[in-house]
């Protein structure tokens, strides 16, 4: 097998780096990258989209706890730039605010929220690229990566005053480029509707309104995500001394 040969790595989860897929390829980073893959585009657009849907749904559950209105909800929040640390905001409110089992419901569904947030956060923020190698997919480089690029030239122009096109220190560390297929983004894109129906189920629980509440449980505890989320938290949660 060649190095260029990444049939290897098709069943394995994705995104891959394009160190394994391909690292030979020829990468270049450009923002046209979604013009030249225009059927890869609108999963992006859609993921953005996704998140602002969670983001707003998180914040309603943050208001149902604090009673207060929509506009010092989202100002508060969006003091906060990381999205994770918006959840972690929110989950501390809720464990200063809920009982189990609401508490336990609370905590799993900002767990899954953070969980998507990390799968939205490269495609809303590193470098977007593309290579001829890989026609069906797009290449988004950590911005960290893409910088280290230019220290590296000049690093270079300081020593001397031509550059070596083919320096590969003048090339983004592939093992920092992940390689994004229709599937990657569709995966992204089933996980981050599961968590906002999940959320908007945790929003009908909260309100106490709602005529049935074990139905809601029940819709919960249909999502195998919810599922691995709520065990986790019991597994991290302090265990109750055994009794004498």
């Amino acid at each position: 097998m060649s190095d260029d040969d990444d049939s290897t790595f098709l069943d394995f989860a994705m995104p891959q780096p394009l160190s394994r897929v391909r690292p030979k390829a020829n990468v270049l980073s450009t923002p046209n990258a979604i013009v030249e893959r225009p059927k890869l585009a609108p999963l992006a657009l859609q993921v953005v989209a996704r998140w602002a849907e969670i983001e707003m749904l998180s914040a309603a559950l943050l208001g149902f706890l604090l009673h207060t209105e929509a506009d010092p909800i989202m100002a508060m929040l969006q003091t906060v730039r990381s999205a994770s640390a918006q959840m972690d905001m929110i989950a501390a409110a809720g464990a200063k605010k809920l009982t189990d089992p609401e508490l336990e419901t609370f905590e799993a569904v900002i767990s899954m929220a953070k969980k998507a947030a990390h799968k939205r956060h490269p495609v809303a923020h590193h470098i977007w690229a593309y290579c001829e190698e890989l026609p069906d997919a797009v290449l988004l480089i950590e911005p960290a990566a893409s910088l280290q690029t230019f220290v590296e030239i000049s690093k270079s122009l300081h020593r001397t005053s031509t550059l070596d096109a083919g320096n590969p220190l003048f090339e983004a560390d592939k093992r920092r480029i992940m390689v994004y297929r229709e599937k990657d983004f569709l995966d992204i894109l089933s996980e981050m509707k599961t968590v906002s129906n999940c959320i908007g189920h945790t929003i009908n629980l909260l309100h106490g309104h709602h005529p049935v509440p074990h139905q809601i449980y029940g819709l919960l505890y249909n999502e195998p995500s919810f599922v691995d989320a709520v065990l986790a938290i019991r597994k991290h949660r302090p265990q109750p001394p055994e009794p004498d």
